[in-house]
């Protein structure tokens, strides 16, 4: 989230009936606790479509955001696909880059279920409430077709929510409503508030997707129902919350669009309720602090200045003086600042069969920015009446409890009804990171996981006496699967024999060669024994009922149901003949690898670049002048056994000499600036061979980030039809862009399907102070 450069904290002593004494100090010394020991993760992930058929992949980009941080605390993050009875079907472990990673989920062939989910995390977040970890409901076409459904009558729900939280006697209270489906899906009602002795008191009507207020002042002996008629007209009667004869109400107004907040007691109150302490505070970071003395009136009013707030939920709780809550409403603070501005254009367009299209993406400024984009037939991906995006979840749906039926919407406009819309949410949803009793009684969550430094091995030396093994260091060789040069390591050994080593940073599996230090003759580490473990942690199991209650994508469209349906198995086998490329060239994780050995167009070629010539997919080469290289819309970084070096250096090497290339895709964070180009590294034969002696020694697998796959865009221009039909869903997604100071624009190709006749273009992503962006455009 955007951050202000210093904490804006305002303490008033409102002289209604004037009081010498201090503002209290435990809510503001529990926020900074909260703040600096118990700082909080934000996820969201962005899909590159929202309806998938059986053997189909979902790609997709998490995003995480730390309070009051730009980046991420966190560096690695886990993603599970999870079916509705809460089984893991697939598991991902990503490396995250400028508070970014992205993956994919290949979808089974016989899948029969109509909704899955994605679930995200970093360990650090598994330090608080696990049912507030981020889960993602994707629709899925069976592959034959959606199952039909016994009719079953509409279960409709209306829930009151008093302003401030309770109705208290002879005080005027505004009283939020929501009334929903079963499946939480907005409803609309009209009714009627009526007291026990059956008299109307006040009407009500919803005012936007089931939400709706009224104004109620209760009387002493009075209780109070609604009865309310559902949209065919069927009547219901629903009991309002109970009166309290003691208490205060809290409202909040905005005049002149201003934030202002009153408190008001009945004519008759407890001392515990004639003096109060209101505080405000967003991401657990105190921005107003104030006392109002209510014992000679009823009501005080007063401002909160926000104008150099940060954007998002502020959390207003009123404690009495007894210094219990009594009192919460959320706001929605919007400055504006949230965001950065991000252009895309379609400067080639050509939405024919097959045509070729081109992205244009601008970036101003020179912040290191972090982005994915997706191009979908817009057709069977529609503009939906439930979704989500990265500025919904990041600033409203993560702080709130409850379900927010299509948060994006709340985004979408500054308009005065959103905004008025936007503050229903605010009154008929609740806090969810923290309940202050607990807090307030010294209850905090309990530290179970420190935020991790990439991946790490650890382990316990079995079998030796203490004097043998304490003081001295375990020598690990890591050996990739890519093979680069391995890496070299000394792990300390504690008295107990334990030892750790983090920092690690690969794909796919690794070999991991060890041995004593200091032993040359392998008698030490011959006599041991050596047990090891990485560091991944897995999330508490979700329960049915829990997903039950998670929110149900929106209905299915029948048309697109049924041409979604009809694609699937085309589909999948356009998928099966793509991946048996994609399986031979992906020997690592993290890119491609070319062994020239055995390969005799290598010998024949005149130089690296063009024996790389159309063999990696994105990665663009010329021949012209000593040649060049681009990717993405940027030019590669060059390594010559993993030195830095430059391309004419490279095109110098006599390919008899190479014995290995590797190409990494873009980004390479190994690179200076990020390596938005990607890298291509060559190794001459003696850089390959040397440092093999240490493949005697014992060893171990362990495993890295998962493997990450390049998303398969045909490129007609070369291969004019490389299947019977071209019915793809998804026509182009990058979840790995990244736009620095050296590179503001780029362009993205890719060829249209058969059928697609309307473009859809998501781009989302932020940046390195946390700034969000998201544009979406519609091409026809």
């Amino acid at each position: 989230m955007p951050k202000i450069a210093h904490s804006v904290i305002v303490f008033l002593l409102l002289c209604i009936g004037f009081q010498n004494s201090l503002l209290a100090q435990e809510p503001d010394v529990i926020l900074n606790t909260a703040e600096t020991r118990y700082m909080q993760e934000k996820m969201y992930i962005h899909t590159d479509k929202s309806i998938y058929s059986s053997g189909e992949t979902v790609w997709f980009k998490a995003y995480i955001a730390a309070d009051n941080l730009p980046l991420a605390i966190s560096k690695t993050v886990f993603a599970e696909l999870i079916n509705d009875k809460g089984m893991v079907l697939q598991r991902k472990t990503m490396p995250l880059i400028l508070s970014g990673a992205s993956a994919d989920f290949i979808l089974p062939d016989t899948l029969p279920d109509t909704r899955l989910f994605i679930r995200a995390y970093t360990g650090w977040m598994l330090n608080f409430d696990s049912s507030l970890l981020y889960v993602k409901p994707i629709q899925i076409i069976p592959k034959k077709g959606l199952p039909k459904k016994a009719a079953t009558p509409p279960v409709y729900s209306v829930t009151f929510f008093p302003e401030g939280g309770d109705l208290v006697e002879g005080v005027e209270s505004h009283v939020a409503f929501k009334a929903t489906d079963m499946e939480g899906t907005p409803v609309f009602v009209k009714g009627e508030v009526l007291n026990n002795k059956n008299k109307s008191i006040v009407s009500f009507t919803s005012l936007h997707d089931g939400m709706g207020f009224f104004i109620l002042q209760p009387l002493p002996g009075e209780t109070y129902k609604a009865v309310w008629k559902d949209k065919k007209g069927k009547q219901f009667e629903t009991m309002l919350p109970a009166v309290k004869k003691d208490g205060v109400v809290l409202t909040i107004g905005f005049p002149n669009n201003q934030l202002h907040y009153s408190l008001t007691r009945p004519d008759t109150a407890s001392p515990a309720f004639l003096r109060y302490t209101v505080v405000a505070q967003m991401q657990q970071r105190m921005l107003y602090g104030a006392q109002i003395n209510l014992t000679k009136k009823n009501a005080a009013t007063a401002p909160i200045p926000t104008d150099s707030m940060p954007d998002g939920v502020l959390q207003i709780t009123v404690f009495n003086a007894a210094m219990v809550p009594v009192a919460e409403r959320l706001v929605f603070v919007n400055n504006n600042n949230y965001s950065f501005i991000t252009d895309l254009h379609l400067i080639e367009k050509n939405i024919i069969k097959r045509g070729r299209n081109v992205i244009q993406v601008d970036v101003g400024g020179t912040l290191l920015s972090n982005l994915s984009v997706s191009v979908t037939d817009g057709d069977i991906n529609p503009v939906g009446k439930n979704e989500e995006n990265i500025y919904s979840q990041l600033l409203m749906s993560s702080d709130l409890k409850g379900y927010v039926y299509n948060p994006a919407y709340y985004f979408s406009s500054d308009d005065d009804s959103v905004k008025q819309h936007l503050d229903l949410v605010m009154m008929t949803n609740g806090w969810r990171r923290f309940k202050w009793e607990n807090l307030l009684a010294d209850q905090w969550p309990v530290l179970n996981y420190q935020p991790e430094d990439y991946l790490a091995i650890s382990g316990k030396v079995i079998g030796l006496a203490r004097s043998a093994f304490y003081g001295r260091n375990i020598t690990g060789i890591l050996q990739t699967k890519t093979g680069n040069k391995p890496s070299f390591f000394n792990i300390p050994i504690n008295e107990k024999g334990d030892f750790y080593q983090s920092s690690l940073y690969f794909f796919d599996t690794a070999k991991l060669y060890y041995q004593f230090s200091n032993d040359k003759d392998k008698s030490l580490t011959g006599t041991a024994s050596f047990s090891f473990k990485n560091s991944f942690i897995k999330a508490p199991l979700l329960t049915k009922d829990m997903l039950v209650n998670l929110y149900l994508p929106e209905r299915i469209d029948s048309s697109i149901a049924a041409k979604t349906g009809n694609l699937a198995a085309l589909r999948r086998t356009q998928l099966a003949a793509s991946t048996k490329v994609q399986v031979l060239d992906e020997v690592g994780g993290d890119g491609y690898t070319f062994t020239t050995e055995d390969d005799p167009f290598a010998k024949s070629s005149p130089g690296v670049l063009a024996y790389l010539q159309g063999k990696v997919a994105g990665l663009q080469i010329s021949m012209n002048g000593q040649g060049s290289a681009s990717w993405r819309g940027s030019t590669p970084s060059f390594f010559l056994n993993e030195n830095p070096s430059d391309i004419g250096m490279l095109q110098s090497v006599n390919m008899n000499d190479v014995a290995m290339i590797k190409v990494f895709r873009p980004p390479f964070m190994g690179a200076a600036g990020g390596g938005a180009g990607g890298a291509i590294a060559v190794y001459t034969k003696k850089g390959v061979t040397e440092n093999a002696s240490f493949k005697a020694l014992p060893s171990t697998n362990i495993f890295g980030y998962s493997a990450i796959r390049e998303f398969y865009s045909p490129d007609y221009s070369v291969n004019t039809d490389p299947f019977a039909k071209d019915y793809r869903t998804t026509l182009y997604w990058n979840g790995n862009i990244y736009i620095d100071k050296n590179v503001r624009r780029i362009t993205l190709p890719f060829y249209n399907s058969d059928n697609c006749k309307k473009l859809r273009v998501i781009v989302e992503g932020l940046n390195e102070l946390g700034q969000l962006t998201r544009e979406e455009k519609i091409f026809e």
